[in-house]
């Protein structure tokens, strides 16, 4: 007699595992800092505008994972208004286990980066691992490791005249390439009630080592060290009415250094820069923004060393004093903000913090003038607003410098992005 096969021994499982969605997808206008805050020196030219150098760039960004979300891929592409500057970014995360790890490749495209009379071109490749270790839901050990390599080259044509000009082919390209390394103890208890909103306390300790991998004229193959903190407490005061405050350093030392250009905000739409020329005797690798400092524009002060201190009141204006729901997204997140800020940077020691300065020229006579503030460290403050516009967070911000009550005309910061 012929046995009976059972339709479910023939029935598939599914599985869950190779089942993925979307994640989430992102279009839209950004200036912010997509993986790295550090660029290759430019010499002490500036603006600043870290990864990119276009005030807004077109972005798209979409990420996929499996239906327990273990398993992450993330995808993005940016483009400047000029369409040289470029980014892109791919990413893997698995979650799996309680020890994370991801890979990511970065690519960054800046035009006219280097102070030259030829149109330049800088391309930074970054090949990263990162792993991940966390204590509880709170504490977390974190490390990062890759490879960053950095070519700056001159392309034949001379932006003074306008003109092509093969000149520019008798000059090699610069290359650097360093072995980039992260350590990181992160703290984070706080919660997001709301946009720009924040309750609790977080910080993160890191240390940050770059080694070449190759010498150059400027280094003879030993490493660069940056180690840094970043502490932020959130205060509630009524409602989602808080006080937020911020301290946060970065002390670099080595063979060649970080130099930390102090003054600005966060997403600066068309920041300025003042001249303020670096210590020539200093060697510098990369350079960076030490933020935020309002009530002066970059470069007030530089040095491998840099300190700030924020304390900001945010007053959600309506959401606060209307007892029900808020349907308009301006309305309801439309924020008043007082803030101060202090901060300072210096090169070598300790003992080298001085109060900063602000350089003034005609060209035949250059004068500096003490920056306001208290001790060593420049001071501003001011007040601002922010909300919600065509579903991008916009912030405004007049700041004067601490040299009196509000003496003088401030400075205006118009920015994209969160607060700290």
């Amino acid at each position: 007699m012929e046995e009976k096969v059972s339709l479910l021994s023939k029935a598939k499982l599914f599985d869950y595992r190779l089942k993925f969605s979307s994640d989430f997808l992102q279009s839209g206008i950004t200036n912010s800092i997509l993986i790295n805050r550090y660029q290759p020196y430019g010499g002490g030219s500036g603006p600043i505008q870290l990864n990119n150098g276009a005030n807004l760039n077109f972005a798209f960004k979409v990420g996929v994972s499996d239906l327990m979300e273990d398993l992450r891929f993330i995808g993005g592409f940016r483009f400047g208004t000029n369409l040289s500057d470029k980014d892109v970014l791919f990413a893997f995360q698995n979650n799996r286990k309680r020890l994370d790890w991801g890979l990511t490749y970065y690519r960054s495209n800046v035009s006219n980066f280097y102070n030259t009379r030829f149109n330049t071109m800088l391309y930074t490749n970054l090949y990263q691992f990162n792993v991940s270790y966390p204590f509880d839901e709170v504490r977390s050990l974190r490390a990062i490791i890759g490879i960053r390599n950095d070519r700056g080259i001159l392309r034949p044509y001379d932006n003074l005249t306008g003109y092509p000009d093969p000149n520019a082919l008798a000059y090699r390209d610069t290359v650097s390439r360093f072995i980039v390394s992260r350590l990181e103890y992160v703290h984070d208890n706080t919660i997001n009630p709301t946009q720009n909103i924040w309750k609790g306390l977080r910080y993160k300790v890191f240390l940050d080592i770059n080694m070449p991998s190759f010498k150059t004229a400027l280094n003879n193959g030993k490493a660069t060290f940056n180690f840094g903190f970043d502490g932020r407490y959130y205060k509630k005061i009524y409602r989602n009415f808080i006080w937020a405050g911020r301290a946060a350093a970065d002390f670099s030392w080595g063979e060649q250094k970080i130099v930390y250009y102090l003054g600005g905000t966060d997403g600066w739409l068309g920041p300025q820069f003042n001249n303020n020329p670096p210590a020539p005797d200093q060697s510098y690798a990369f350079q960076s923004l030490a933020l935020n400092m309002r009530g002066y524009n970059q470069n007030v002060a530089n040095g491998n060393n840099a300190f700030v201190i924020n304390s900001e009141f945010r007053f959600p204006l309506f959401s606060t004093l209307i007892n029900r729901p808020i349907n308009n997204a301006f309305l309801r997140n439309f924020q008043i903000v007082q803030f101060f800020d202090l901060g300072t940077a210096w090169n070598g020691k300790y003992n080298g913090i001085t109060r900063p300065g602000e350089y003034y020229s005609n060209g035949l006579v250059s004068v500096r003038i003490d920056a306001g503030g208290l001790g060593p460290f420049a001071g501003g403050y001011g007040f601002g607003m922010r909300s919600t516009l065509l579903g991008y967070f916009l912030r405004v911000d007049a700041g004067w410098p601490m040299k009196g009550v509000f003496k003088g005309q401030p400075i205006w910061y118009f920015s994209l992005g969160f607060d700290f």
